[in-house]
């Protein structure tokens, strides 16, 4: 072992890791996400929200972090100095648990207790894409790395594999998709 780091006052949910190995994030449900120098082992910011993180995943260029929890908010925060950029409404109803990247960084996909999963534009910040057919919370969703599949799972046990279709959308999320059989 090459250390141990102790910040959060609850579970840590989720933790994401720079591309050069340099810096990771965890986010926690006591409502922080910690930024991390992973060669000092020292914290290098935190962020602070009235929610319990679920889910944390530093944007490909690395200049910005996306974050859910229980509030049912997608936060968008800058990489260096820790401040909110944007605020989205992830859920009309309940906790959003998960969120992934596409590679390019242009699209990202939310899933959560509403059993919905949802397909993002990231620099607009609508959703271009609904897909409903869990019958539990969904509880991970990832974007393949072709970028043409999201697998999504719950906790009724069902494994879910979407079209991952952006195409030209008007950005209204009145396109409904169903898994692929």
């Amino acid at each position: 072992m090459r250390g141990s780091l102790k910040e959060h006052k609850a579970k840590v949910k989720s933790i994401c890791i720079n591309s050069d190995d340099t810096m990771f994030v965890s986010a926690g449900q006591d409502g922080s996400c910690v930024l991390w120098d992973m060669k000092k082992l020292l914290r290098l910011n935190a962020l602070f929200a009235s929610t319990q993180f679920s889910t944390v995943v530093l944007h490909p260029d690395e200049s910005q972090l996306l974050t859910t929890g229980s509030d049912r908010k997608i936060t968008y925060w800058d990489a260096v100095d820790g401040t909110a950029i944007r605020i989205l409404d992830g859920s009309e109803t309940a906790a959003v648990n998960t969120l992934n990247l596409t590679s390019d960084g242009e699209h990202f996909v939310s899933g959560g207790a509403d059993k919905v999963v949802r397909v993002w534009h990231y620099d607009q910040g609508y959703c271009l894409r609904v897909g409903l057919a869990h019958s539990g919370v969904i509880t991970k969703c990832l974007v393949s790395p072709d970028q043409q599949n999201i697998v999504s799972v719950g906790d009724e046990g069902a494994i879910m594999i979407w079209k991952m279709d952006v195409g030209k959308s008007s950005g209204v999320a009145d396109n409904v998709e169903k898994p692929e059989e």
